[in-house]
């Protein structure tokens, strides 16, 4: 438990965070017999150097007087220290032992730690405003109270979850009993089990449901609510739900949204992608050359495995912008590649949202919807299966053909 002198800055934080680790595993129980007296003594060396984590425990073993006497200011103290060096579970503390006699205080520590995602933060701070609504506070702090309560449904643990169940199922290949379990987590709000039963619902077969429309409709119940819990290419996969018409009647409009939602929330280069096919074809939104280029280059950006795609996207995008020019068609103010018109994102934004109709907000209830809506005139609406309206003349094919074999002609060598 001693130091040896002489360390350097980076060994002494390294130093202070073993000792506080073991301080704190010693506590639990963890990888050995539990050790209250060895808890207390790495805890006294992490704390004597600053670490964070030491401070807060060693508050809490002074609060509870587990080795030490009972000591509330001394609790209070260290719980202040681990504070204000930005410890959530310091900051938590910190405020519930000031809350009586420094409420402005103890609050600014609760909303400093809820910001970090503290889910014991946001329970009291939820708390707080559902006081504050009872008092007669108003909208805003309903609003804020209804948000922790959200956060903290969503994203506490409950004592016992079913995903081990589901991982260890789907490890033995028994995929009914995982996508079971997994919807069980996912109506337990986990945003894991809402993104693998969504995945595993998505595969053809199983006997869970008499009917595939069935899966479809629940797969994409899971992806809206994954979407909202912020799950990484949730919004895309809702979106693309839409444009096919899987769980739902096919709308492009809200495809468009949903992929103009997850680019501006996510940065998502596939749903960039998707946006510029959509611009580029006018499939949902009025077609816009420059918009999908811009989000063709977008996607570039914000996902270098999606390369090929995008530059072979954007060489089809070059032909049919000529065919359109030559053909006397609106093609816009200004060439398309040599000299782009200047667009902000706040335009970009606008365009897309002017475009892609009902608005994003409204994809979140559309699902529950899609039971009782009839798709009488899907086939007839959409002209291909691929969801390519009007899909191009014939002579539009053939001249993306010959300029391609020009272009082969001169690039390749004659033999």
């Amino acid at each position: 438990g001693e130091l040896r002198k002489g360390l350097t800055q980076a060994e002494a934080s390294t130093a202070a965070q073993a000792a506080g680790m073991l301080g704190i595993m010693s506590w639990r129980g963890e990888g050995a017999a539990a050790d209250a007296a060895a808890a207390l003594r790495w805890l006294s060396v992490g704390a004597s150097m600053g670490h964070a984590s030491s401070l807060n425990a060693l508050g809490l073993m002074h609060q509870s007087g587990e080795q030490v006497p009972r000591d509330a200011e001394r609790a209070t103290e260290l719980f202040k220290q681990a504070a204000e060096k930005q410890h959530q579970g310091g900051q938590v503390n910190y405020a519930l032992a000031v809350m009586d006699r420094k409420r402005d205080v103890a609050m600014a520590n609760l909303r400093a730690a809820a910001e970090n995602g503290h889910i014991l933060a946001h329970y009291y701070v939820a708390g707080f405003h559902a006081t504050a609504v009872a008092s007669g506070g108003g909208e805003a702090s309903c609003r804020m109270a209804v948000a922790s309560y959200r956060f903290v449904a969503e994203k506490a643990d409950w004592l016992h979850s079913p995903i081990p169940e589901a991982a260890a199922a789907a490890a033995r290949g028994d995929v009914e009993a995982a996508t079971l379990r997994y919807m069980q987590a996912a109506e337990m709000g986990y945003d894991v089990g809402q993104l693998n039963a969504a995945l595993l619902l998505e595969r053809p077969g199983g006997a869970l449901f008499p009917a595939t429309a069935d899966y479809e409709r629940q797969a994409l119940a899971y992806w809206t609510r994954a979407a909202n819990q912020n799950v990484a290419d949730a919004r895309t996969k809702q979106g693309d739900a839409y444009y096919y018409g899987r769980g739902a009647p096919r709308s492009y409009e809200r495809a468009a949204a949903a992929y103009a939602l997850a680019a501006r929330t996510e940065a998502s280069g596939l749903a960039m992608w998707s946006l510029g096919w959509m611009f580029e074809h006018g499939i949902g939104v009025a077609q816009d050359f420059h918009l999908a280029k811009r989000y063709y280059d977008q996607s570039l950006d914000a996902n270098d495995a999606g390369r090929l795609a995008a530059h072979v996207s954007l060489a089809r995008l070059c032909l049919r912008y000529l065919w359109a020019w030559a053909s006397g068609r609106d093609v816009g103010e200004g060439p398309l590649f040599f000299a782009p018109r200047p667009v902000s994102r706040d335009e970009e934004e606008r365009a897309a949202a002017a475009n892609a109709r009902p608005a994003a907000n409204d994809l979140d209830h559309h699902w529950e919807q899609a039971a009782a809506e009839e798709d009488d005139d899907d086939s007839s609406d959409d002209s291909t299966k691929d969801g390519v309206q009007g899909g191009g003349s014939l002579s539009e094919s053939l001249f993306f053909i010959v300029l391609l074999l020009g272009a082969a002609w001169m690039f390749l060598p004659l033999r």
